[in-house]
């Protein structure tokens, strides 16, 4: 069984880099996970401390899923893998994977992750190379879904897209990306607005 699941890993970019041995080892740390049309394998928001490695099945990636602003972003096929930042940091998801129908996967926490790597550090130096080779994938994803150059009004910084429509720069990243914002205040502009009260109606400092 464990022969079978090292034989997997090989096949998967993130792992292919490793030795026989060291993906013996980790194949030993993994275990079978199948989920129902339907089920929801990671959420949004959460955190938890998995890599899943589609086997068999597809699955539907989701931000804001069942929210009125829900946006599907792509739909994944084996031998993807997702959930991989859980394995070198406690982040929280930054998307809902939903299996598509009755889906396999191969899951590897981040525990027994680390006790390999006590083992042999290596295995991290390896894992890190390829997920910056992954980040830097994206990246490249990033700048053809947005053109490389995005076309903004020099007057109120507002964005056109394909269909002519023009958008609140916010909204255009929200739309073409994954990325989700928040807002706040920087210096400068506190100080000019505080500016326009009259002092006796400032807030406090």
């Amino acid at each position: 069984m464990t022969s079978e699941r090292a034989e997997f890993l090989a096949t998967v970019s993130l792992f292919s880099h490793l030795k026989e041995d060291e993906l013996q080892r980790l194949a030993g740390q993994s275990r079978y996970c199948t989920f129902k049309f339907g089920e929801v394998i990671i959420q949004e928001g959460e955190r938890d401390d998995h890599l899943y490695i589609l086997i068999s099945g597809k699955a539907n990636v989701f931000k804001s899923y069942r929210t009125p602003k829900e946006k599907r972003l792509r739909v994944l096929e084996p031998p993807a893998y997702f959930g991989e930042l859980a394995l070198i940091d406690d982040l929280v998801r930054s998307a809902t994977v939903v299996a598509m129908g009755d889906t396999r996967t191969l899951c590897l926490d981040r525990l027994n992750l680390d006790r390999e790597i006590e083992r042999s550090p290596l295995i991290a130096k390896k894992l890190l190379k390829m997920l910056n080779r992954r980040l830097l994938a994206l990246e490249k994803t990033l700048v053809n879904a947005t053109g490389g150059v995005i076309p903004i009004c020099a007057t109120c910084k507002r964005v056109i897209d394909q269909k002519g429509a023009w958008l609140t720069i916010e909204q255009y990243i929200m739309d073409h990306t994954e990325f989700k914002l928040s807002h706040g205040i920087c210096p400068e502009c506190r100080d000019a607005l505080l500016s326009t009260i009259p002092t006796q109606r400032r807030p406090a400092e």
